[in-house]
């Protein structure tokens, strides 16, 4: 540890971490603590197809012992060295690289008040939160959305996928893998001003909905070491905790996507009240009533009374 702490300036450690912090997706962040629920108290769930299972464990347990030599100390030699403030601030501004990437998806996706509220955040982060270093669309309620190509496959009718962990990113899905590669090659592709590209392509090669992969954000792998050494079997509960994340994103993107989405249509022969109500300091003062018509016909005024003083009235 001594080693770790003198090889990583706090320098060093900026730049590492916005290189680590980079290589992980949003998407891959650890989840609320609503997400670590056990399986009574869970939400009835579909069962996870894991076919591949004695294979993703294998991978699983590489990955685990990379955590715990390189991973873990490089953590905390980063939480150690650079202060909070600053990792904040790379924080964000990774998560600015990938506001484009997100952007697009939501666009193919068809969730248009999604990418309205990316392109808002995209724009204001990147010039009042100077370049992204610090969020000011949150302050603005607008708040980061999810969108990854995995996703838009999903909406797109992609439904079924097998569960996959892969060396170093960590669990995803088939699906979610493909889009990830789709996701990285349109960065590639996309990505004009060199200095920015590196590590805006790196944003991209954490897997879509990945909750644990090892190149997660720094501030969050202490999160990620308390979880594994709670947990009597790890693998089954990261792979619960990464469905249940991921499939929390993809039922919102079917339910505002306008290739899925079923908005509600008005019953024609629905009612509804329509009333006055005022205030009488007389108990029953005039009977209380109330008139419902269809919504065709003319509303009629109605009147319902309210027992007690009129606010601000003389005690």
């Amino acid at each position: 540890m001594a080693i770790g702490n003198t090889i990583i300036s706090p320098i060093g450690a900026v730049a590492l971490a916005a290189c680590l912090s980079a290589c992980a997706s949003n998407s891959a962040s650890l989840p609320p603590p609503s997400y670590l629920t056990t399986p009574d108290a869970a939400v009835e769930q579909q069962p996870i197809s894991d076919p591949n299972e004695k294979f993703n464990r294998s991978v699983f347990e590489n990955n685990q012992e990379f955590n715990t030599n390189y991973l873990f100390p490089i953590a905390k030699a980063y939480t150690d060295s650079v202060p909070e403030d600053v990792r904040d601030r790379v924080d964000a501004f990774s998560v600015n690289l990938s506001e484009p990437m997100v952007f697009a998806n939501n666009v193919l996706q068809l969730r248009f008040q999604a990418a309205a509220t990316t392109f808002g955040r995209f724009v204001l982060n990147s010039t009042f939160g100077i370049a992204g270093l610090f969020d000011v669309a949150v302050e603005q309620n607008l708040a980061h959305q999810s969108g990854d190509f995995g996703q838009t496959l999903y909406v797109w009718g992609v439904r079924e996928s097998d569960y996959l962990v892969l060396p170093v990113l960590g669990p995803t899905n088939v699906r979610d893998a493909v889009g990830s590669i789709v996701d990285v090659a349109a960065q590639f592709q996309t990505t004009a001003l060199a200095p920015a590209k590196f590590t805006s392509v790196l944003t991209g090669i954490g897997t879509s909905g990945s909750v644990s992969s090892p190149l997660s954000k720094l501030n969050q792998v202490d999160d990620l070491q308390t979880l594994e050494e709670s947990s009597v079997d790890f693998y089954a509960l990261l792979r619960s905790v990464t469905d249940q994340k991921r499939q929390a994103e993809l039922r919102e993107a079917l339910e505002t996507s306008a290739l899925t989405g079923t908005p509600s249509i008005a019953d024609p022969n629905a009612i509804e009240p329509v009333m006055t109500i005022v205030s009488s300091p007389t108990l029953l003062e005039k009977p209380a009533s109330v008139v419902v018509l269809p919504r065709k016909q003319a509303p009629v005024q109605a009147t319902l009374v309210v027992v007690g003083a009129p606010k601000g009235a003389n005690q």
